[in-house]
């Protein structure tokens, strides 16, 4: 391996910047240790991470090593201990996922820490095989058979500090070369050889079996990645007009689309889409697979009557009103997208002449002589006054009835009602209903008011109220 060409790679592959720090993941195995001292003999501020799971007696003697590595060469280190099978319990992820979790976080609050452009970990070509095939295995689309970057960014983790692999295109005989050329004596983790693990199946039993239907299977799986890399960065950009063209809303646990914009996109822009709503809202959910994708594809098809569907782990997908598609958590409440109260109320407004509602949503009051233009969304009444007495603001009760806007006197249950204008079976419960002293519905707040309070030819006084969100509360 050469210095020349690594010292190279880390400047126009990596993009690393050579006076400014890194952290580097290092675990004491041939891999890391190989990287580490690439990167001290390449001048490179470096600052090393190493994490103790907790899984093996071994691996406080491994903690040691490193420290005592990096203490020879002057390199700071930090050693970070955990108990991660507890973790993985109680986040309820396989142990490997709870090692992956645990370890990036680690890695990339260090970097906050010291102010490092980049944290690099050192998989290798063997190991984008490995993931590669992990993922096709799993039913991963595109983003999955693409494989790992050199350089890339995980919101997840950083919208900044990038996420580096400078052995990416190096094989794992190159790298126990370079060691022993070296005489760097790596730790030998027997972990990496259990088959209980996923990940080691594939290096010990599958691969080797590949290899004896094409020796430069390596290879191929790298070339493969490359190609699908490429491909992927078109159809990123694409997608990343998609989403802007059929995102209503976007907020703490939800996507809001027009159902109909989905509608239009191309079959493969519309699964790019509903997967990247789908890792929005749960950010460390992993390999996507292609059943999940398509029950979402399926749920928006025009002949498909179901409005709610439990999509996979805390995500559901419900059709919103007459024209959306709901993205959320499932036990969300989801106070950023509708009016939602948690105590009833009288409606007196204060000295501004709003009432707050709580959640960052309020409303306000006027009077009027004359009909003002207003708005037909549902967030503006426009009343007659004298009709209106001991206001307050409730959440419905068995037996509710509305008679709304429109239909001459007819009344129907609200709960009828809701369903014919979409509204959610989640944001029922705490919906906000403006009554009058006589306790009927006034103004369903945010979607319609009664026809009994509307506005007539001898109409004297109008009370106009308005629904607002605000940014905080007042």
């Amino acid at each position: 391996m050469n210095l020349a060409h690594f010292s190279d790679l880390l400047i126009h592959q990596c993009k690393l910047d050579p006076l400014k720090p890194v952290v580097a993941g290092v675990s004491g195995g041939p891999d890391s240790l190989c990287m580490l001292d690439l990167l001290i003999k390449s001048d490179l501020m470096v600052y090393v991470l190493h994490v103790n799971h907790g899984l093996r007696i071994e691996a406080k003697d491994e903690s040691r090593f490193v420290e005592e590595f990096c203490a020879t060469r002057n390199i700071p280190c930090l050693i970070k201990t955990t108990d991660i099978k507890t973790i993985a319990f109680e986040k309820k992820l396989t142990i490997e996922e709870a090692s992956r979790v645990f370890r990036y976080k680690a890695l990339f609050e260090y970097a906050k820490e010291i102010n490092a452009q980049a944290v690099l970990v050192a998989h290798n070509t063997n190991d984008q095989a490995e993931t590669v095939l992990m993922h096709l295995l799993r039913g991963s689309g595109l983003s999955g058979l693409k494989g790992m970057q050199m350089h890339s960014t995980q919101p997840i983790w950083s919208d900044c500090i990038a996420l580096v692999r400078p052995l990416l295109k190096t094989s794992r005989k190159e790298i126990l070369a370079y060691c022993n050329e070296n005489d760097l004596i790596p730790a030998n983790d027997l972990s990496n050889q259990d088959p209980k693990y996923f990940r080691n199946r594939i290096r010990l039993e599958l691969l080797p079996e590949l290899m004896t239907y094409n020796p430069r299977i390596l290879e191929l799986l790298a070339s493969m990645s490359d190609i699908i890399s490429v491909d992927q960065s078109f159809l990123e950009i694409e997608s990343a007009k998609a989403w802007q063209h059929c995102v209503v809303k976007a907020g703490n646990h939800f996507i809001l689309f027009n159902r109909l914009s989905l509608s239009e996109l191309h079959p493969a822009l519309l699964r790019r889409v509903l997967r990247k709503a789908i890792s929005e809202i749960e950010p460390e959910l992993r390999d996507l697979d292609y059943a999940t994708t398509e029950r979402a594809v399926s749920f928006l098809d025009p002949d498909n009557r179901v409005k709610h569907m439990h999509l996979l782990s805390n995500i559901e997908m419900v059709k919103s009103r007459r024209s959306e598609l709901l993205i959320c958590k499932q036990d969300e409440i989801l106070t950023d997208l509708w009016p939602q109260i948690d105590v009833s109320m009288n409606f007196v407004p204060n000295v501004k002449n709003e009432i707050s509602m709580g959640n960052n949503w309020k409303i306000t009051r006027d009077e009027s002589d004359q009909v003002p233009v207003f708005e037909k969304d549902g967030k503006s009444a426009v009343l007659d006054a004298d009709l209106l007495y001991g206001l307050s603001i409730n959440t419905h009760s068995p037996g509710d009835r509305f008679q709304p806007y429109g239909l001459n006197g007819q009344t129907v249950k609200l709960g009828d009602y809701w369903t014919s204008v979409g509204l959610p079976e989640k944001a029922r419960k705490k919906w906000p209903l403006l009554r009058n002293g006589n306790g009927d519905i006034v103004w369903v707040i945010g979607t319609q008011i009664s026809d009994r309070y509307k506005i007539t030819a001898a109409t004297k006084k109008i009370m106009i109220f308005r629904l607002i969100q605000t940014s905080s509360e007042n």
